[in-house]
């Protein structure tokens, strides 16, 4: 589709719209996110006052510009991880991530998928899959918000809101600004998915509400990251971009297009279960093997084992981002047992090819959406954004996929949304 035609499109879209709230017309599936803008108004918080919170769900950021003669940015993030101690007190980050070995059905994490989600058929898949993958019980069927059961060393269990496990990071986030900025902060503007129903972008806007910030305004993610890398100065009018992030348990792809100074998503497609944490299980399943054939002993049972065994795995995929070799060591695994074993980047590749072709798919699902898969030489820039996109073979199989074009990472990847949502809050004063 042609730039022009597409900005007709947009403009017909708006109109119909329109149209409909003057008549009383409900349009059925329509989604305000698609069009919506996504920049703040400037109207609504004083100059240089607003931070912006990327909320995700394996780490969350909280950026913002620092006033001065020489103006700074302010970036700080923290896993996205929730616990509660026997007294009953609230870890969040860092210290919840560490908890989660010696009591994980007390630890919560990846809630961020269940925003917006019912209960009933259409999600349960999303929910079950969830409750596959974390130790924490997700209950309560037919609510717009699914809660989190969080069981005691004493017996008592606690039903929390999703809204409420995300407000806890929302306030440790802000607690940092605070720090950092030493003044109190009341204003934000807040990242979300391109795939998030008008349902699901209230309950994160409710999340930073009850951590005690006025939510001025949400950005959608994959425009935030376009801002990052600086495409409005870099693509023509009706310029394409494909932006593809590969997070810690989530995936999309988005083309993005630039239509009078504006961006817009045309093409669009999700995974919400994979990421660097599928990555990571791979290579804890193969040693995991390799741990029952040379030691006879199987751990797959062993939460403590298996979270030791996780975190050098994941640790040993980082270096192999930058290494052909890393080394996978953990002392006393079991038993008294020191494990150390050799991983090649080879190998990891080996494990993973079926997860990193499922990262491709996406991004051929997301230029049919925006009919572009016969011309992928339309696509001008390809930024990637996520963690997971530092690893090499992904970087590979999407410069194959675009005919040899270099994909962009000149912005640190797990940080760029909040730092592109951050210029556009900015630039809004």
């Amino acid at each position: 589709m042609a730039a022009g035609d597409r900005r007709v499109a947009a403009t017909l879209r708006i109109f119909v719209c329109l149209l409909a709230v003057a008549s009383g017309f409900q349009i059925p599936d329509y989604d305000p996110s698609m069009i919506a803008d996504s920049t703040p108004n400037q109207f609504r918080y004083p100059p240089g006052e607003v931070i912006v919170i990327d909320l995700g769900n394996t780490n969350s950021c909280v950026a913002g510009y620092v006033p001065g003669e020489t103006e700074t940015m302010l970036q700080f993030c923290i896993p996205s991880w929730v616990a509660f101690t026997d007294d009953g007190a609230a870890l969040v980050g860092e210290a919840a991530k560490n908890h989660a070995g010696p009591d994980p059905e007390a630890t919560i994490f990846g809630f961020k998928r269940l925003f917006g989600l019912r209960r009933d058929n259409e999600y349960e898949d999303i929910v079950q899959r969830l409750m596959e993958r974390v130790p924490c019980k997700i209950g309560a069927r037919n609510v717009v918000s699914p809660s989190n059961q969080v069981k005691a060393k004493d017996g008592v269990v606690k039903q929390l809101e999703v809204r409420k496990i995300a407000s806890m990071v929302v306030a440790e986030l802000k607690e940092k600004a605070e720090e950092h900025l030493g003044r109190k902060v009341h204003y934000a503007v807040m990242t979300v998915p391109q795939h998030f129903t008008e349902v699901s972008t209230w309950e994160a806007i409710g999340a930073g509400e009850i951590a005690g910030l006025e939510i001025v305004s949400t950005v959608l993610e994959p425009i935030a990251a376009a801002v990052a890398y600086g495409l409005r100065g870099k693509l023509r009018e009706g310029g394409n971009a494909l932006v593809l992030r590969v997070g810690g348990g989530t995936s999309d792809a988005s083309v993005v297009t630039l239509i009078d100074g504006n961006f817009e998503v045309f093409g669009y497609w999700d995974d919400p279960f994979l990421g660097g944490d599928d990555f990571d299980q791979r290579i804890v399943d193969y040693f995991a093997k390799l741990i029952k054939t040379k030691h006879g002993k199987d751990i797959s049972e062993d939460r403590v084992a298996l979270g030791k065994l996780r975190t050098a795995c994941e640790h040993a995929k980082k270096v192999l981002s930058n290494q052909d070799h890393a080394q996978v060591s953990v002392e006393s695994l079991f038993d008294g047992v020191d494990f150390s074993e050799p991983l090649s980047r080879s190998k990891f590749e080996e494990l993973n090819d079926d997860m990193f072709c499922k990262v491709i798919a996406l991004v051929e699902r997301a230029m049919v959406g925006a009919e572009l898969e016969r011309s992928k030489n339309s696509v001008d820039e390809i930024v990637l954004v996520g963690g997971s996109t530092m690893i090499p073979k992904i970087q590979k199989l999407v410069k194959n996929y675009f005919g040899g074009k270099e994909p962009n990472i000149m912005v640190k990847p797990d940080e760029s949304i909040a730092l592109g949502a951050a210029i556009i809050g900015h630039s809004s004063d």
